[in-house]
């Protein structure tokens, strides 16, 4: 499980902030906590705060360390590395970013990070924790690579690592334990568009009908949202019909039109049908099957495009990480998700839920913890982000906010700030 992870330049983030998933020492909703190596974690967060605030660089900056990481083994000696610095203050174009993520894996809980340029690895780091204490793996400089007893899988390797490649990937590559199954922790992490979710169509196609534990969860999951059709079926459509219902928001594809109708007629994908009661005039009525994509609402077409994604999580004990997380959904729905992620019942393997908002309806502390509650909020000085929870803010007089209080109303009137400037 996921402890905190800690963004420094990059894009709105200029100093060094950090997302905590560790539930702090509030009384509410106790059943929500888990606990991983005797640490206590929340398996939901949601992040809140005005256009442009910041949310969806922090979840940005999570897929970028991910995807660094995993790619490092692939890059070129010579290649550069992809960057995208806080560019509103001139020092920091010549200063590195920063990631580091702390977690939980069997048993064990692990502090890694790097901050990197464009051509260089400037520092890496690989600690464990036991009782607070932390133990040195390795820790990378511009002075080199120094690597203790206790990672013995990185010992002589040091003088292989190429300048912009990471030092736990080169160990992964050879057959490390430890630094495989980090490198494993981090491609189980998911991190999608709730706004672009029909990228997950093929995927949630293929997952719902195939007879595992993630097809048993997200059929389970799609159930439970009791969206309105009888049954799912797996079915088949053409290529071009299929296509073309993808590309019906863009006007400018006559030609495409075209060259689909030449050449795509015979071929056909699997495709996910909704069953429907179809009532005839002679009284009779039959269940009958339609093209998901035509027949559903915006909604539901998402909440069945997002199911394997999320039915993977559950079922992996994973985190899945969404930016725009409430776009088409009514906000029931959103709950539900939620509620399914929050329960120790339906979320049996500690997975966890991390999403950017502007759904007020959820803020309330009926669904959420008040360390469950993020605020991005642009300074308005220097444009740069913070972040911070609602367990954290104090009143006038010094208190923290009471557990009590209407979240919604509080926040929409300012008093937790992330909120836009509005002009008059």
């Amino acid at each position: 499980m996921l402890l905190s992870f800690t963004v420094g330049n990059f894009r709105s983030f200029k100093e060094r902030k950090t997302i905590s998933m560790e539930a702090a020492s509030i009384q509410e909703h106790k059943d929500f906590v888990r606990e991983s190596d005797n640490a206590k974690l929340l398996p939901v967060a949601a992040i809140y705060g005005a256009n442009s605030s910041g949310k969806s660089n922090l979840l940005s900056a999570l897929r970028m360390m991910k995807d660094i990481l995993l790619s490092s083994v692939k890059t070129n000696p010579t290649e550069e590395l992809k960057t995208d610095i806080f560019k509103l203050d001139e020092q920091y174009t010549q200063k590195p970013t920063f990631f580091e993520v702390t977690f939980t894996l069997n048993d064990n809980t692990y502090k890694y990070g790097f901050e990197y340029s464009p051509k260089k690895i400037n520092g890496e780091w690989l600690y464990s924790i036991k009782n607070d204490r932390q133990k040195i793996f390795f820790i990378r400089n511009n002075e080199g690579i120094g690597v203790t007893k206790d990672f013995p899988e990185g010992v002589g390797k040091e003088e292989s690592t190429a300048e912009n490649r990471l030092f736990l990937s080169l160990v992964a590559q050879l057959n490390g334990k430890i630094s495989t199954s980090i490198m494993n922790w981090f491609e189980e992490i998911q991190i999608i568009s709730g706004l672009e979710d029909s990228d997950f169509e093929f995927q949630s196609t293929e997952s719902l009908f195939t007879k595992n534990s993630v097809s048993a969860m997200a059929q389970k999951f799609i159930a439970s949202m009791d969206l309105g059709f009888t049954s799912l079926r797996k079915g088949e459509i053409g290529v071009k019909t299929l296509l073309l219902s993808n590309l019906s928001e863009f006007k400018p594809h006559d030609n495409l039109k075209e060259l689909l109708s030449e050449k795509l007629d015979q071929n056909k994908v699997s495709t996910i049908k909704t069953g429907h009661t179809v009532h005839y005039n002679d009284g009779s009525s039959k269940e009958e099957f339609f093209f998901y994509k035509k027949m559903e609402s915006e909604g539901t077409k998402k909440i069945i495009n997002i199911s394997s994604p999320i039915a993977k999580a559950l079922s992996n004990g994973s985190a899945i990480v969404i930016d725009e997380f409430d776009a088409k959904l009514h906000p029931l729905l959103t709950k539900k998700i939620i509620d399914t992620f929050n329960s120790p019942e339906t979320n049996p393997y500690n997975a966890q839920l991390i999403f950017a908002t502007h759904d007020t309806n959820l803020l309330s502390n009926k669904i959420f913890r008040r360390d469950q509650i993020w605020f991005a909020e642009k300074n308005r000085e220097d444009e740069s982000t913070d972040i911070y929870p609602l367990s954290e803010i104090k009143e006038q007089n010094g208190d923290k906010i009471r557990k009590d209080r209407t979240y919604e109303k509080d926040y929409i009137n300012g008093k937790y700030g992330a909120i836009p400037y509005l002009r008059g």
